[in-house]
């Protein structure tokens, strides 16, 4: 069963406590995982002050504790999830990482992987000292979800995939059926070809601000993401387009398309949620609707209006629908 949460008013309009109160900067801190360098945020309850707590000393992680671990998707960062941290740190510790390639996250040494990636959000979680996580993934990082709850069980307390039922997202990446989707969703393809384009090119500071600031660029560039661009704060529009170039896009593609995005669920044993968009052309409801045919004790909504970014189109929904989840778990 699939549940609809109808637009009420609340399209593009900011969550609260407003992000842009908050010095995020006393927040953040570098890890070492993999001899390689992973920027992430810790927040709430129980957050380490300085970044630097071990298995053995993390005397900021209390058992029973809820965490949150917040992963973006390709071309992202971690600051993707600013309409939704202060809401939830309200109620619960919450990291928010950039996977390796992205942000200012090191590149991986041994090259992208999803494995690689559901393992580094492993890594930084045990050497904080957190015991249990409700990891959400958004896009690329719904696959990265299920690995992690396979891969890591002992970790997972409970998944959420939002915008993260990327089946046809993964089969145009490796170039399987290009032709049936092209003509049978041929919005879907467009967006997800723009979608490689503008978050795998390298853009000047000077040219994003103009995406962000010229609205016909804005459209143009921004609706393979978002169903109205127009509907957004300039630095919420600046969210969107600032992770666009990073290294980790190209080699994370390439993996992406290389893989099965459902690789992992047959082992999954945590609740699951999926999160969607009912206009999303990069995760499209086609998507959606197969995933809960296959998976169908997991619990599905679908926040209507949203295209592909709905934590940042509805984040007062998309706060609400993780909160009432996460507390379900208790």
């Amino acid at each position: 069963m699939i549940e609809r949460v109808p637009v009420d008013g609340d399209y593009g309009l900011p969550a609260e406590p407003d992000w842009r109160e908050t010095d995020w900067s006393q927040h953040t801190h570098d890890a070492v995982i993999a001899e390689r360098r992973v920027r992430y945020l810790d927040v709430g309850p129980g957050a380490s002050r300085s970044g630097s707590a071990t298995r053995k000393s993390a005397s900021s992680a209390r058992p029973g504790e809820l965490c949150f671990v917040l992963v973006h998707g390709m071309g992202g960062r971690w600051k993707h999830w600013l309409e939704c941290i202060p809401a939830l740190a309200e109620h619960a510790r919450v990291l928010a990482l950039d996977l390796p390639g992205f942000g200012a996250s090191q590149s991986p040494a041994g090259g992208a992987s999803l494995d690689g990636f559901a393992d580094t959000a492993a890594e930084l979680a045990h050497s904080l000292g957190i015991e249990r996580v409700v990891l959400v993934g958004h896009s690329m990082g719904g696959p990265i979800a299920i690995r992690f709850a396979a891969r890591h069980p002992e970790l997972a307390q409970a998944i959420v995939l939002v915008a993260g039922a990327v089946f046809q997202f993964s089969a145009l990446l490796g170039l399987r059926e290009v032709l049936r989707f092209a003509v049978k969703r041929p919005g879907g393809t467009a967006a997800i070809a723009m979608e490689i384009a503008t978050a795998g090119l390298p853009a000047p500071a000077v040219a994003r601000q103009s995406i962000v600031r010229v609205p016909l660029l804005r459209q143009l560039f921004l609706a393979p993401y978002v169903r109205n661009p127009s509907a957004f704060a300039a630095d919420t529009a600046h969210l969107i387009v600032d992770g666009a170039g990073a290294p980790g896009v190209l080699p994370t593609a390439y993996a992406i398309g290389r893989s099965d995005p459902r690789e992992g669920i047959e082992l999954v044993r945590c609740p699951i949620l999926l999160l969607a968009g009912d206009s999303d052309r990069i995760s499209p409801l086609p998507d959606t609707e197969a995933f809960q045919r296959e998976v169908p004790q997991a619990q599905t909504v679908v926040l209507e209006g949203c295209g592909h970014m709905l934590m940042l189109e509805r984040p007062r929904a998309v706060n609400a629908q993780l909160l009432a989840f996460a507390r379900a778990l208790a």
